[in-house]
């Protein structure tokens, strides 16, 4: 508002005109009339203040409502103290603009920025798990297995800002926010330095004390080893349950000597690893030159101490000497290798063959067969790593995991060293992992890897070699793998073929071809040496299950009516609902579907008669039919805000429905973005309707669509829906080409991933879904909890 403008506002209950110019945004107003209460000055932007949300050194945080997007966010404005000084204003700008600059999923988003009532603002995600610092205080202490993972985020996100020439420069629990699904986010970018990549020094000092690095006291340059300090002595008062110094004032001299005298963190918290230890203690070294070289060699150690305490390998500092590096301390040699004998010996579920020309299975005392699995004898803890992975593997199979059981596989196929046939059996195994989650180009390059990688393996007997590898060739043909019923019952690695010629041939379509080889899997007892195909056989059963319900439901010959063709497409939402298998079976069944709707169409079908037959059950059967049926038609935002209704009948933390609401956002905000794209729509951008009438003259959008010319030059108003799904993903594929942070188009094309799903096409959506979650951890964790919304 400019300088000496009046600002009014009317009181609620009795109309009575107020200037309020000079009170704060959100201020409990009484009128002068009738002493009633109004807040005011709540309209800022787009955005309504709902409620105070925190109050900082310069600013105060608010929760607003989007109006446009229907959803609520952080809007953060700037101090009246502050409103005046030229340098704060600059400051607040330079935060807002920081941020924006790039995009990580463990990064908080800034949406926008802009002025209201005289105040800068600056508008983004909220992340409603609360600060990390509440988490400390109230549990007095983070689990080691829980607080590793959360700190490879975050090292994770001060990378992204490193790379965008960036150091945040107060990095503390109080700044790391915790989402929805536990997933941390860095926030507030206020003091942040842009380096260029080098190093850049401060005029002052506004860092916490607890973890302000020593180079920022003595007014010296910074670069990322000084946000790695304050990300170390972050990770040491999580940990321990106390901060790493209790000096709280900011005097140089104090803080210069308890910077000194920092206790290691093992002997503050001596229940710890000695990996843990050692890390944190890294980041805090007093010479930036100790430090880690850089966040990937950090994030590598950060792995490595997750790795090994998941898998009962690591030991506290007691133990494991005084700040003595891996492998350079005998009795921790020796309880590694303990541990991984003990973790590869329980490995039941891998299941490795044996036959004469290979070494037979130990026999424990009580009579039962031990697995054996090849142990790398000079690899340190590389068969540590090796069994863990499988047994993780293991473990995501049994759940459905299956991309996250590829990944482990094929991380067991490549180890450096790894024996035989330990790494043969891990490469077929990633071959099956990869056609259970529906990726057949996946599981094509993974049988090529496979091959190489078999053919150059020594320590493998010729027979199981000659099997896995007439197996896996057949993958790269175009013919099916037909069963033979004079074959000898499968048994060793002849199951690991049976399996890879079935699924083949089940993702090509061909399930009356796949059956057959599922079947003598099926029948094979899983005891002894074949102990370990149970789990595959409990996976088969699925796809048996799923191959009568395809059969039954998909008809010999299309319907003869228009009506009838799309009774049975609706029918066949429920058939897609129940199965239970990933790939081809969900694909083929969308594209019956498909058929069945231009089938319709060419019979000249127009609305239900009544002889038509029965309309699909009431709405009220399943409240989730209603909302995906508003997300269908490109209402997203609308769908979201049902869902979070006081009255939806389902509770939002229900897995389909928190899915299905993550979703609906996601796609809103895909839309949300391209009407501010379209706003001054760029040369050429042509979209195409539903009709196939093109579009060429966009004058700009409007909340739900966008505004054109029609053929007579009248103006016109096209809601998304009306738009081809299709167009839609071809105009953010066109606009997404010009966006140079290479994280913010993985965030549009995620985006773009929930509007197919929810209104386009579900096929190509689930497809691009697997390809990102394949390549972008961070995507799959979030592809992983949307999965009950597409059951």
């Amino acid at each position: 508002m400019p300088e000496g403008e009046i600002e009014i506002a009317y009181c609620h209950a009795c109309g009575t005109s107020m200037d309020v110019s000079l009170v704060a945004p959100f201020s409990n107003v009484e009128c002068p009339s009738c002493g009633k209460h109004t807040r005011v000055k709540r309209e800022f932007g787009p955005y309504t203040l709902l409620r105070r949300h925190a109050i900082g050194g310069m600013s105060v945080v608010f929760v607003a409502q989007d109006n446009m997007l229907d959803r609520e966010v952080i809007v953060k404005i700037l101090n009246e103290e502050y409103g005046s000084d030229d340098k704060r204003i600059a400051a607040f700008e330079e935060e807002a603009r920081i941020t924006a600059s790039f995009s990580h999923p463990h990064v908080v988003r800034v949406f926008t920025t802009g002025r209201a009532f005289g105040r800068f603002y600056i508008a983004m995600e909220l992340v409603p798990g609360g600060h990390f610092e509440h988490h400390i205080r109230e549990r007095g202490s983070i689990p080691e297995a829980e607080m590793l993972p959360l700190a490879t985020q975050v090292a994770a996100g001060l990378k992204a800002a490193q790379a965008a020439g960036l150091i945040h420069r107060d990095m503390k629990p109080g700044n790391i926010l915790l989402d929805a699904a536990g997933n941390a986010k860095i926030v507030d970018f206020g003091l942040a330095l842009v380096t260029k990549g080098g190093k850049a020094q401060a005029t002052e000092i506004w860092a916490t004390p607890y973890y302000v690095p020593p180079e920022t006291i003595e007014g010296l340059p910074e670069d990322f080893r000084s946000d790695m300090y304050a990300f170390g002595a972050t990770l040491y008062h999580a940990l321990a349950g106390k901060p790493p110094c209790n000096e709280e004032s900011m005097d140089t001299n104090k803080l210069r000597e308890v910077k000194k005298k920092i206790l290691p963190l093992a002997k503050a918290a001596p229940w710890l690893s000695a990996d843990t230890c050692a890390l944190v203690d890294r980041t805090m070294s007093h010479d930036p030159v100790l430090r880690f070289r850089s966040y990937d060699d950090l994030l590598a150690a950060l792995e490595t101490a997750r790795q090994r305490l998941a898998s009962g390998a690591a030991l506290p500092p007691a133990k494991a000497g005084n700040g003595s590096r891996r492998g350079s301390n005998a009795g921790e040699k020796i309880a590694l290798a303990a541990a991984g004998v003990l973790i590869l010996g329980a490995l039941g579920f891998a299941g490795w063959w044996v036959t004469r020309e290979e070494p037979k299975p130990q026999v424990s005392q009580n009579g039962t067969s031990l697995t054996p699995v090849a142990a790398n004898p000079s690899g340190g803890d590389n068969s540590a790593r090796i069994g863990s992975a499988y047994r993780e593997a293991g473990e995501a199979l049994k759940t459905g995991d299956y991309a996250k059981a590829h990944n482990l596989f094929a991380e067991v196929r490549d180890q450096p060293g790894v024996l035989q046939p330990t790494g043969s059996w891990a490469a077929c195994e990633a071959v099956i992992a990869a056609y259970l989650d529906g990726r057949s180009d996946s599981a094509r390059k993974d049988a090529r890897d496979a091959v190489e990688h078999i053919k150059g393996a020594a320590g493998i007997a010729e027979e199981s070699r000659t099997v896995l590898l007439d197996g896996l060739e057949n993958v790269a043909g175009l013919r099916p793998v037909v069963w033979s019923s004079e074959a000898p019952a499968p048994t060793g690695p002849a199951l690991l073929a049976s399996m890879i010629a079935g699924l083949k041939n089940w993702e090509h379509g061909m399930v009356d071809l796949a059956l057959p080889h599922f079947d003598a899997v099926l029948a094979t007892e899983a005891k002894g040496a074949d102990s370990w195909v149970a789990p595959y056989q409990n996976i088969l059963r699925g796809y048996a299950s799923d191959a009568q319900k395809l059969g039954a439901a998909i008809p010999e010959k299309f319907p003869a009516s228009a009506a009838a063709c799309r009774g049975l497409a609706d029918e066949l939402h429920a058939v897609h609902a129940s199965l239970k298998t990933k790939g081809r079976a969900r694909f083929n069944l969308r594209a019956l579907q498909l058929d069945l709707e231009k089938h319709a169409r060419l019979l000249g079908g127009g609305a239900v008669t009544p002889s038509d037959p029965p309309a699909p059950p009431p709405v009220a059967a399943d409240p989730l039919v209603q909302v995906r049926k508003t997300a269908a038609a490109c209402r997203f935002a609308e769908a979201a805000a049902a869902i979070k209704s006081p009255d939806f009948p389902v509770k939002e933390a229900e897995p389909r429905v928190s899915a299905l609401l993550l979703l609906a956002e996601a796609a809103a905000s895909f839309l949300g973005e391209l009407e501010d794209k379209l706003a001054a729509p760029p040369e050429g951008v042509i979209l195409e309707l539903r009709d196939h009438t093109k579009l060429d003259q966009i004058t700009g959008t409007r909340s739900g669509g966008v505004k054109i010319l029609d053929a007579t030059g009248s103006p016109r108003d096209v809601e998304w829906a009306e738009v081809s799904p299709d167009s839609v993903i071809e105009l953010h594929r066109q606009l997404v080409k010009a966006e140079t942070s290479e994280l913010e188009r993985l965030r549009r094309h995620e985006q773009a991933i929930a509007f197919d799903l929810l209104a386009g096409d579900p096929a190509r959506g689930k497809k691009a879904g697997e390809s990102l979650a394949s390549s972008y951890p961070a995507f799959k964790r979030r592809w992983d909890l949307v999965q009950a919304a597409l059951e």
